[in-house]
């Protein structure tokens, strides 16, 4: 019980900065100064050192511990629609995030990357790295609706009833589609021109 709810506060601070991190790509719709803004804003909270270790170790737990609560709920013999949706949500979850954060880590450090909005839109926006990171962010994106819809829909249901939270959990599901879809449609130059600084084309 002790581990689910560290399970559960770890991924209430992973959601908060998920949330904002793709408020972030959101506001590219208005123009990439806007979303450097922004991201310039966030960094002031989120790369204070102690901050970023405490970030960096909650998704890493949270990938750790949501294995270990995967295995515990195969175990179980009759599991529901929903159940199995956690299951293969939480493990596509996973495994996006421990790619994405070692894949950025890494670049920034590597590469001396300043991971902005050119970072993100390279590999989105040129052939033929796109045909895997398009449906590869769309996929982080949905797994996460998926995983924090159905946590919602099941926090609610015993107050609101079976109906109403499926409506939310509908609700929850189609935002973060188009917000995915926004995103994807911006990074990849569907607004406006982008050109990607020399710097970026290391690969």
């Amino acid at each position: 019980m002790v581990f689910k709810n560290l399970h559960r506060f770890s991924g209430i601070i992973v959601s908060v900065f998920v949330v904002a991190h793709l408020f972030n790509h959101t506001m590219a719709w208005f123009g990439i100064a806007t979303h450097q803004q922004i991201l310039e804003f966030l960094r002031i909270v989120y790369q204070q050192p102690v901050v970023e270790i405490i970030l960096i170790g909650c998704f890493l737990f949270q990938a750790y511990s949501g294995v270990i609560l995967i295995v515990q709920l195969r175990n179980k013999e009759e599991k529901s629609s929903y159940e199995k949706l956690q299951i293969y949500s939480g493990v596509v979850l996973g495994l996006f995030i421990i790619q994405h954060i070692s894949a950025t880590i890494g670049q920034r450090i590597y590469y001396q990357f300043d991971t902005n909005f050119y970072f993100a839109s390279r590999v989105v926006l040129q052939y033929p790295i796109n045909l895997f990171f398009v449906p590869y962010y769309f996929l982080g994106i949905l797994s996460f609706a998926l995983h924090i819809a159905n946590v919602h829909r099941l926090k609610i249901m015993k107050a609101v009833g079976q109906k109403q939270a499926q409506t939310h959990f509908t609700i929850i599901l189609s935002l973060f589609i188009l917000v995915a879809i926004l995103i994807l449609f911006v990074f990849m130059g569907g607004k406006y021109a982008i050109v990607i600084p020399n710097q970026y084309q290391v690969y």
